[in-house]
């Protein structure tokens, strides 16, 4: 299952990786509840975190490992929970001084939750779609 969106946001390049790499600013735009780091030092590929989170009515406790650290362009995650998610995020500046954010998601939710695709689907496609404009709201009205 892969779903991708793309929003632009009047914030400069810079200033959106540091917002979507800042964990402490994640339950801002997505349905966590706690999380914290379990590796030590800065941000960089090879970063872990816990996380409780929820998400379609369920709670769990999620682990996510940073695949990809690239200022100020790419932020790639890997998330164990349920099941495993990959989430991508690409910056890329707008001539107007923006930011051109795509995410994806990538996810193999396991026969069980594939056999029910048609109805999970519209699901996650809508709580992503909120999630993005929670994100766009929050870049653009901080300080």
């Amino acid at each position: 299952m892969r779903v991708e969106r793309s929003i632009v946001v009047e914030r400069p390049i810079e200033s959106v990786f540091a917002f979507i790499t800042d964990m402490h600013k994640v339950k801002l735009w997505l349905p966590v509840d706690n999380i914290r780091q379990t590796s030590s030092g800065p941000m960089r590929v090879g970063s872990t975190f816990v996380q409780e989170v929820h998400s379609l009515g369920q709670r769990f406790h999620a682990t996510s490992t940073v695949t990809r650290y690239e200022p100020p362009r790419v932020f790639a995650l890997k998330i164990q929970g349920p099941f495993v998610l990959t989430n991508i995020m690409y910056c890329e500046p707008t001539k107007t001084g923006g930011t051109r954010l795509r995410m994806i998601g990538e996810a193999d939710p396991g026969p069980a939750i594939r056999l029910m695709g048609p109805f999970v689907v519209p699901l996650i496609t809508r709580q992503l779609d909120t999630q993005i404009s929670l994100l766009k709201r929050a870049l653009e009205t901080q300080t």
